[in-house]
């Protein structure tokens, strides 16, 4: 095979290469941000507590109760 064509296909390989790696970077750019695991497994021990005293999660911002 000709040098110059080797040279021409590689070239080509490589704009390819590199026009899908940006494409790639821009999706990754507007994908959402994901929480950090440590808020994940915050929010989910917080969740079994409320769980295991019998309160819902709906009262636990509410003032004292008062009987």
């Amino acid at each position: 095979m000709n040098i110059y064509l080797e040279e021409q296909l590689a070239r080509d390989r490589v704009a390819e290469a590199r026009a899908w790696a940006a494409q790639h970077g821009l999706v990754q750019d507007f994908a959402p941000a994901r929480r950090p695991i440590r808020v994940t497994l915050g929010h989910a021990l917080i969740r079994m507590g409320h769980w295991v005293t019998g309160r819902e999660q709906s009262h636990t911002h509410a003032g004292p109760v008062t009987a």
